[in-house]
């Protein structure tokens, strides 16, 4: 009766082996770790568009309790102020677009300034806008992405924001 108890036990201990690794969860294994794609890298392959080297960029963030996401670039050389935008958004209703704005300062601020960088053009993968300028907007450290339903250069609903 002994002999069978022992080989009962060894028969579970195996079964209970056999279960664990058949169940076991990834975490348990030495895989490698999967980087998780930038927003810049996952706006550069869905627009098939690279960022030039020696551009600053800022990371766009939804505001609106959407999904959107953004970036976008300047460089001030040779007299030429360089700006762009790359945003993933969900088309607007409608009758309305999406417009970029660079702004200097807070609202609440005597300095506060902001000038529209253009309507937002669909582009594959999303939305874009190119801004060129004599003007040094360097200055203007803020970029605002707006969901406007009149054309009067004037921001309406704040969509995305970050800064340089």
């Amino acid at each position: 009766m002994g002999r069978n108890v022992v080989i009962g036990l060894i028969v579970l201990a195996g079964l209970g082996a056999l279960i664990y690794w058949a169940v076991r969860s990834p975490q348990d294994e030495d895989l490698p770790a999967v980087p998780t794609p930038s927003i810049e890298q996952k706006l550069e392959d869905s627009f098939k568009y690279q960022i030039p080297e020696g551009f600053e960029k800022a990371e766009l963030k939804d505001v609106s309790g959407d999904t959107g996401s953004g970036i976008a670039t300047r460089k001030y050389e040779s007299g030429r102020f360089s700006h762009a935008v790359l945003a993933d958004l969900p088309d607007p209703e409608s009758g309305s677009f999406y417009e970029g704005w660079l702004v200097r300062g807070k609202e609440q601020d005597a300095n506060f300034v902001y000038i529209s960088t253009g309507k937002m053009s669909i582009a594959k993968g999303g939305y874009m806008l190119e801004f060129e300028s004599s003007v040094d907007y360097s200055g203007y450290s803020g970029v605002v992405v707006t969901l406007e339903k009149v054309n009067d250069k004037k921001p309406e609903k704040h969509i995305l924001e970050g800064s340089f």
